[in-house]
């Protein structure tokens, strides 16, 4: 090594650099923690009522009531994002309902004759 860096370290030739990316990183750091403390003072994390946009919603804001068809009985039911997914079976076919939980409309009927 050579004489002038082990008397002065400071005279090595990247030690103005480095000395500076310490302190810019550093300013970094407080700035970034000072907007951390901001904004959960000021509640920037939290939602406003009502701005979770309707496909996102999965319960339904209106009570659905359905009735079953005179012989049909339930097999399965499933849930899927916003939707009921009802098997059921009567004496003539077996059938698959999809079901809108927003407004309990019903999206689509699957139909198959039922096992003799």
């Amino acid at each position: 090594m050579s004489d002038i860096s082990e008397s002065n370290p400071k005279a090595v030739p990247g030690y103005r650099f480095a000395l500076g990316a310490v302190i810019f990183l550093a300013v970094l750091i407080v700035a970034g923690v000072g907007v951390l403390i901001v904004g959960l003072v000021k509640g920037w994390g939290t939602h406003a009522p009502g701005s979770v946009p309707a496909a996102t919603r999965t319960a339904s804001s209106v009570p659905v009531h359905m009735t079953l068809a005179p012989g049909y009985t339930i097999l399965s039911a499933d849930t899927q994002p916003g939707r009921l997914v009802l098997h059921l079976r009567s004496p003539e076919k077996d059938e698959i309902d999809i079901i809108d939980l927003n407004d309990g409309h019903i999206i689509s009927i699957i139909q198959a004759q039922a096992p003799k």
